[in-house]
């Protein structure tokens, strides 16, 4: 049996419908984070190291591409919480010898002492229920000295990914959604000062922010694009939350589908982003 650990929100929801969504969709999220895919590995290059943890590994692409750009030898370790998804990095990495998957809690999962000599995540270490603890564990996890780099999303505003879908759904259907400040989710740590005391509060030194402006794009066609931020992201949870007749959903669509064509330019769609870079010594 999976550990989940003491993260039971978070667990139900990436093995359920919404996981299920992802692997889904994995070649197309993967394609449209390709340019903050491309930023954190630019920051890896020249890292030593020859055992890794892909923290929230999701459906795998990092972990492989790590794989794939490592010392000859190295092994990578991938843990995600979600088993759908897992199930779909297992079958993505079967002709990689150096690539494993633990399906567990990262934040209580018992890694052993110093194993790894670099961590690394793209958007998989916001979901944590207790982020000190989870940071310490992981800290524990990896070899004094050693770097941890992941990305993750800066604020809502600055994420038009995020921010045109749910203003559309709002503005189609206004309701009282609130996004959380801190809580776990994609923008758990858009807080920089936020951030950087859980990753002091958990043991990591030399700890380092860096704001990266990017787009997230696709050559999507306006009408896959609509239908995909309909399943995915805030606005196909308050799309969820709403619980809309086929009538009103067909007539939300329409309006997505608006949105698609306006930012169509030469085949390609775009949604300005922002995202942290964030490196610390564990």
């Amino acid at each position: 049996m999976a550990n989940y650990g003491e993260n039971e929100a978070q667990r139900k929801f990436w093995n359920e419908a919404p996981g299920q969504s992802w692997v889904k969709h994995d070649g197309v999220m993967n394609l449209r984070l390709g340019n903050i895919s491309d930023i954190l590995f630019d920051r890896l290059k020249g890292t030593p190291a020859f055992n890794v943890l892909d923290i929230g590994c999701g459906t795998g692409s990092t972990s492989i591409r790590l794989a794939k750009t490592l010392t000859q030898g190295a092994l990578v370790t991938g843990i995600d919480i979600s088993k759908p998804m897992l199930e779909k990095a297992r079958e993505k990495a079967t002709e990689l010898a150096n690539v494993s998957f633990v399906a567990a809690d990262a934040q209580t999962y018992q890694f052993e002492p110093g194993k790894f000599d670099a961590a690394i995540s793209r958007f998989g270490v916001m979901f944590f229920e207790d982020p000190p603890k989870a940071f310490e564990n992981l800290r524990s996890a990896m070899k004094p000295g050693s770097q941890l780099t992941f990305v993750c999303w800066a604020p809502y505003d600055e994420n038009e990914f995020f921010s045109v879908p749910l203003k559309t759904v709002l503005d189609f259907i206004p309701s009282q959604y609130e996004l959380i400040a801190n809580a776990p989710g994609p923008l758990a740590f858009s807080d920089k000062n936020y951030l950087l005391g859980i990753l002091q509060s958990s043991g990591f030194s030399n700890s380092h922010i860096e704001a990266v402006k990017t787009t997230v794009d696709t050559t999507d066609a306006p009408e896959e694009d609509a239908a995909l931020l309909m399943q995915i992201g805030f606005g196909a949870r308050a799309v969820r939350e709403a619980e809309l007749d086929q009538k009103r959903t067909d007539e939300l669509f329409q309006l997505f589908l608006a949105n698609s064509k306006v930012r169509q330019r030469d085949g390609i769609i775009k949604y300005a982003a922002t995202v942290y870079i964030v490196t610390a010594t564990a």
